[in-house]
This record gives structure tokens, sequence and C-alpha cells, in this order.
């Protein structure tokens, strides 16, 4: 168990910090500890196993276990950006905080004029100006950083927001592909009748529902009448491009053209927002929300809140997060330079709007932006509490399929009391221990 101890100072140490102190500990663990050299196919089937095992509901095997497997104690131990990354998507699942990824560098150089005019940058309330621009168009489309539960917590209020301007069409990446149109028209009846996302099997709703939030993200909106959309490219082989219109051309057949009097908010991740190229690819193509446009003469709003998150999944040159984090000091705000709206990062000049969400506050030891999910802070029942050992205590609603995807989840470690963060709901409860 030399491993479980080492990484539960790690976990907690980010889950009990004040805020003050936050990003600092999210982007060092305790202990340095040296990079181990492993080889490639070792990785690449560690990667893979974790990818199945969050897939299947097991979130502690396809963290801890992932790294027990490599025989590493910490991820501060591995150089390859991409295995790191997806420990801490599965991480973040459990803690719902974004990990600082040590193994990579900067992606983009942000020119010097946009951090000044960044410095210099107005805010205003984000939610009152998106639906203010809302309602002059029928299709909106905001991104996500898909290492941040945040963003699919501000994804809900949003589709909240929305829901009174006549927006019923929910279009979401994440959501498994499927080739035939038909047979997704059927998975998105059965979707809405089942009401919640499910983990893999004969129902597998998609890989990054294995986030809770992203998951209640879905049932909350299907609850307020939402009819779900799946439009991702199907099979393996394409390229960027083909992909990119292979999705437009999905979302036009599956959620324009059936519903024509409908409007549409579609979550994507974080590229896909991009009306026009993004000036620092070495090779500039079209993305989704470009070929939306061009091909059904509607111009979407186009928001992005990965670009200023605090842990940016494509990382800058500069913490632009720090320079903005004081603008968003109560509410999450988007920002106006000279009476426009300004962006800046990777999706500078590319989008319409872009998000900055405040600085994250604990409440014992959870997000406080979870309080917005209409939750409750929970104490854990007793009986759930472990005298040793990790253990991941998740809450799943009392009348939800054997296979749905947990509510809310969170690490416990002996002598660790955090709460769990549960809606007014009758909700069951399931445990997992390493």
């Amino acid at each position: 168990m030399k491993i479980a101890i080492f990484l539960s100072i790690s976990v907690f140490t980010i889950l009990i910090a004040p805020t003050s102190s936050m990003r600092a500990s999210a982007q060092s663990t305790s202990i340095a500890l040296p990079i181990k050299k492993i080889d490639n196919d070792t990785l690449l089937e560690a990667y893979k196993q974790s990818i199945s095992d969050v897939s299947h509901g097991l979130y502690l095997n396809a963290s801890f276990g992932m790294l027990k497997r490599l025989g590493i104690e910490s991820a501060d131990q591995l150089d390859d950006p991409d295995v790191v990354d997806q420990w801490a998507q599965v991480m973040s699942t459990m803690t719902g905080i974004p990990t600082f990824n040590k193994a990579k560098g900067a992606d983009f150089h942000v020119p010097k004029e946009q951090i000044a005019d960044l410095q210099l940058a107005n805010a205003v309330p984000a939610i009152e100006e998106i639906v203010r621009r809302a309602r002059k168009t029928r299709i909106v489309i905001l991104n996500e950083n898909h290492l941040d539960p945040r963003c699919r917590a501000f994804g809900l209020e949003v589709a909240q927001a929305l829901k009174p301007l006549g927006y019923t069409i929910l279009a979401v990446e994440a959501l498994r592909p499927t080739a035939d149109d038909q047979e997704a028209s059927h998975k998105m009846e059965q979707l809405m009748a089942d009401g919640v996302v499910r983990a893999a099997g004969d129902y597998y709703s998609g890989y990054y529902f294995d986030d809770p939030v992203f998951a209640d993200f879905i049932r909350q909106s299907l609850a307020m009448g939402y009819r779900p959309v799946s439009y991702e490219t199907a099979g393996r082989g394409y390229t960027d491009q083909e992909r990119e219109q292979a999705q437009a051309d999905n979302l036009i057949r599956r959620g324009v053209q059936p519903y024509p009097d409908s409007k549409i908010l579609v979550y994507v991740g974080e590229r896909h927002a991009a009306e026009s190229t993004i000036a620092t690819e070495e090779k500039p193509y079209l993305k989704m929300a470009a070929i939306l446009k061009a091909k059904t003469g509607i111009d979407p709003l186009t928001i992005d809140q990965a670009g200023l998150s605090s842990i940016p999944m494509n990382r800058p040159d500069t913490d632009l997060y720090k320079i903005a984090a004081s603008k968003a000091s109560k509410t999450s705000v988007v920002l106006f330079r000279q009476g426009k709206p300004f962006t800046t990062g990777l999706l500078a000049n590319a989008v319409d709007l872009q998000v900055v969400h405040p600085p994250l506050k604990l409440i014992n030891g959870r997000p406080d932006w979870m309080l917005k999910m209409h939750r409750s802070p929970t104490p854990i029942p007793s009986n759930l509490l472990p005298a040793s050992g990790i253990r991941l205590v998740q809450v799943f609603l009392a009348n939800s399929p054997a296979d749905a995807r947990p509510i809310d989840q969170v690490l416990v470690m002996p002598g660790q009391t955090p709460v769990l963060m549960v809606p007014k709901m009758e909700v069951r409860y399931a445990t997992e221990d390493f």
C-alpha cells in the first residue's frame, strides 16, 4: 500500500488547500520524485487500460491503479503528457479540480499585444451577455476544457438560461458516435427515456460522462426538456479536417434540418467552436463551427470557456488566467475591450465571447461552484468512511439503472471527512476501494 499512502497526501493536499494556495498546490506534490523512463508500449497499454477502466466505472483502477501498473508513486514521474492528461482527467472526476500537467510545455505563444489588452479588458456577467446575444440566433456553441469539470457546470447554467428563449435541442460532441442516422436517433430516444447517461455496455453514452458533473449536466438538461443530439464522427482513419466536416454534416442532418423551428445549444471540445482558422496552428483547417455556419447560413454565437481556464488543456506560454482571474472575483464573466468582445489565447479572434470563471473556493474540500447545480453539502454516511486505504464514495439517484454514472463522488482517506454534494432527491450509495 505504499503507493496508496503517498498518493493520498498528494490528492488531499489539493482537496484541503486554502484558496490562496490552490493553484500552487495543484501544480506541485509534497515530495519530488525522479522521472521514470518507461517504454512507449508499456505507456500505451497503461493509457488504454485506464480508458477501459474508467469507461466501466472503475475510477481508482483507472488512476491509482494505472500508476501502480507503471511502477510509480506519482504522475509527476511521467514525462508523457498524454498519459498524464489521462490520469489528470480521471482524477478530476473524483475531485472536481483540474491537475497541472508537469509533462506539458507551452503549446503556443501569446503576443504581447494580447496580454496588454487582456490586462485592460473590462468584464460583464457572462450569462447576461450570452442570453442577450443568444436571442439573435438559433445556434449557440459553447466549448469546454476536457480536463476541468467546472466547464460542465457552466454548460448547465447556459442550458438553463437559454431554455426560456426557446432553445430545446442539446447537441453534445461527447455522446457516443454512431454512423447511421436512424440508429443515432434510436439511441437518443433511449437516452431521453432513461433520463441519465450510462457507463460502458449496451447503452454506453460516451467516455467523458465518467465525470459526474458532466453526467448531471445531461441529466438536468433532459429533465428540463432538452432533446439530445449526437453528432461526433464515427469510425477511425479520418483526418482532422474530415472529422470537422463530418461533425458539421451530422449536426445539420440530425439537429438543424429535422427541427427547423428549434434553437440549438451545441456543447463541444475546445477547438471545434472556432468560426475561423486558428492562427497558432501550423496547418490551419476549418473547424466544425465554421463549416456549420457556411453550410446553414446561420451565424452561431460561439463561446470559449477553455482558453482562460485555470489550467488550460492547450497551454499558452503566458498564464492568462492569472491575469484574468481578478476580473471574475464573484461570478463568471466575459471580457470586453474598447466596447467590443475581447478574446485571447488559442481562439483569439475565432469566437464571439470568452468566459473567465471565478477562482476556486472550497466547501469542506469540494468546489463551491457545485452549489449552482442545485446541490447541498451532505455528510458521508459514517458506515461508508474507510478504516484504511483509499475509498471512493459515490452517489447515484435511487431509481437510476445499475450502469448509470454517479451524480457525485469523492475520495476519502482515514481521518478525512469531505462532504458529498447531493441534490434533494432520493439517492443510493456505492464505494470502490484501492
